[in-house]
């Protein structure tokens, strides 16, 4: 069975951006090399290198884009490739705040965290937090790369502080691949 298991993590913030680069790409090559499909949201930063790890390593991309279309989506991140996805979603045309970007940032973050069977969480800020929030209501399996900077290491404090029962599972792992396979591990066992 294929898991669809989201990255979410800064795409912006140049700090956050160099420290966990090829953190983000080696749990987007581990996730394609078990052969799952990675979810991101379709822009710059942690989420993108991680699509360029899993599309390097053969595996599925499906990236959730804020914007309408593939025109209007390459014009707002002229430097990413949208080959590495597999898959593009859009927000529908008929969204009512579809020319709303940061109403449809907050749409993409709901349909792509939906989407997943599991999220993993890289260093972030407020939209980090946001898909956060989204994976832990659904009940998901989440797992956090700590010591990659960001919301991500702010969360085992931030728990403690506002701790809610869900049947979200939450994995704390500061070695990229490990965590991947820990994310998968209670995927696998959720099933049984």
């Amino acid at each position: 069975m294929k898991y669809k298991i989201g990255v979410f993590g800064s795409a912006g913030g140049e700090a956050e951006i160099v420290k966990a680069t090829m953190k983000s790409e080696k749990i987007g090559r581990a996730i394609a090399t078990a052969g799952n499909i990675v979810v991101t949201g379709a822009c710059p930063g942690l989420p993108y290198a991680a699509a360029v790890g899993a599309h390097e390593s053969g595996g599925e991309v499906w990236g959730f884009s804020p914007l309408r279309n593939q025109k209007d989506h390459s014009k707002f991140f002229p430097d990413d490739d949208p080959r590495v996805y597999s898959k593009i979603v859009f927000v529908p045309k008929n969204f009512p705040f579809a020319r709303d970007l940061e109403v449809t940032r907050k749409y993409r973050n709901v349909m792509s965290t939906a989407t997943c069977d599991a999220g993993v969480i890289i260093a972030g800020r407020w939209g980090t937090m946001h898909e956060f929030c989204s994976l832990h209501d659904y009940g998901r399996v989440i797992g956090v790369l700590v010591k990659s900077g960001g919301f991500a290491d702010e969360l085992p404090r931030l728990l403690k502080e506002t701790s809610k029962k869900r049947k979200a599972k939450i994995i704390f792992e500061s070695n990229p691949v490990k965590l991947v396979n820990l994310v998968i591990g209670e995927l696998k066992r959720r099933k049984s």
